[in-house]
């Protein structure tokens, strides 16, 4: 029995990702997000013409791969692909042109915040116009949070005409008070109450249709980085696990000569094959008008991935004899990878829910 990762989003960004990732590689190494900026990796799906490197989903797959090798987590989603995503698919304006530049440059740093699904208005943070401006009020549900963000996306809902609302405000206009929290794959964490926040017009950077395209462009990009990065653990925790089954000996041989456990492998190897398929498959979507289509398409691999995700984890972690809470292992890390991976942006519920939907929609 034998496996060896085979690398899914080869490129130039992979080599870099790794290199960073090895080097971080212990469990308790600390790894600053700012290094997102200083390797210029957030300009990846910026157009040429706003000063990016004009990079494809891809390039954004090579970064993810590289993270996964080595179960480091940095805010790639949010600051490389979604964010960006979500720009480029705004209103052609002086404010965005320059928002897109200085994020290019590393200047800026800008975070996604609350929720991105157009299917849950009622979740998001309320947006009342005024004489002067607007007045924002309630809620950004926990968003991934550093020092060397300037900045914050989020979808907001105006009240007057119940639409959804692009918004960015700076870091300093935050209210001080706020939960702080780590998750646990590591992730800082931050909650915060608004009250009663006054922004200027600028700040709203589309409104009606225009703001409804860029949360689709933000959530196709989310529900593809996120089978991405599961399935790129999966290749290398499916590795970790079939070395560490040919090393660790019982009754005078080692673990993968046993059947049974050579079964659970071979279970472990289709998973991941289907799901791979199933991504590239899916990643033409990205691609498409954003017609229903290509959304039911994103929701199908929505559900596969998070489904065998978590079951993926817990066979692996069966596997190395159950050491679920010894976060030092490899597979442990990558395991708690996998599970929180299959609950960000959406979760199974929510893609049945818009499958089902849309097959009654068909008929």
């Amino acid at each position: 029995m034998g496996f060896e990762a085979a690398t899914i989003f080869p490129g130039v960004l992979l080599e870099g990702a790794e290199r960073v990732a090895k080097n971080a590689s212990s469990y308790e190494a600390a790894i600053y997000p700012r290094i997102i900026q200083e390797m210029g990796w957030s300009s990846t799906l910026i157009s040429e013409s706003n000063g990016g490197y004009g990079g494809s989903f891809a390039d954004i797959g090579s970064l993810l791969e590289g993270m996964a090798s080595r179960a480091i987590n940095l805010p790639i989603m949010t600051r490389c692909c979604i964010v960006p995503g979500m720009l480029e698919a705004a209103p052609e304006t002086e404010s965005v042109s320059a928002l897109l530049l200085q994020i290019a440059q590393g200047v800026a740093c800008i975070e996604l915040a609350g929720s991105l699904s157009w299917r849950e208005t009622h979740k998001l943070p309320q947006l009342s116009p005024v004489t002067d401006g607007w007045i924002l009020s309630g809620r950004l549900d926990a968003f991934e949070w550093s020092e060397c963000c300037t900045h914050v996306l989020f979808c907001a809902l105006d009240t007057a005409s119940q639409n959804i609302s692009i918004v960015i405000i700076e870091a300093g206009q935050l209210p001080d008070q706020a939960r702080h929290f780590t998750t646990v794959e590591r992730r800082r964490i931050k909650q915060v109450d608004i009250g009663s926040l006054k922004i200027a017009n600028y700040s709203v950077l589309a409104q009606g249709d225009a703001a409804s395209a860029m949360c689709q462009a933000g959530w196709k990009l989310a529900q593809v980085s996120v089978a991405a990065d599961i399935v790129c653990t999966m290749n290398y925790m499916l590795a970790e696990t079939v070395g560490y089954l040919q090393e660790r000996k019982q009754f005078g041989q080692p673990l993968a000569q046993f059947q049974a456990l050579r079964h659970d492998v071979a279970k472990l190897y289709v998973s991941f094959e289907t799901c791979k398929n199933l991504l590239m498959a899916s990643l033409r979507s990205l691609e498409g008008a954003g017609g229903r289509d290509d959304l039911a398409a994103l929701d199908l691999l929505g559900v596969y991935t998070r489904e065998q995700a978590i079951a993926f984890a817990q066979s692996v972690i069966q596997l190395h004899g159950g050491m679920g809470m010894t976060q030092e292992t490899m597979a442990a890390r990558m395991a708690t990878r996998l599970v929180a991976n299959a609950l960000r942006f959406g979760d199974t519920y929510s893609h049945v829910k818009a499958l089902t939907q849309f097959q009654a929609d068909e008929k």
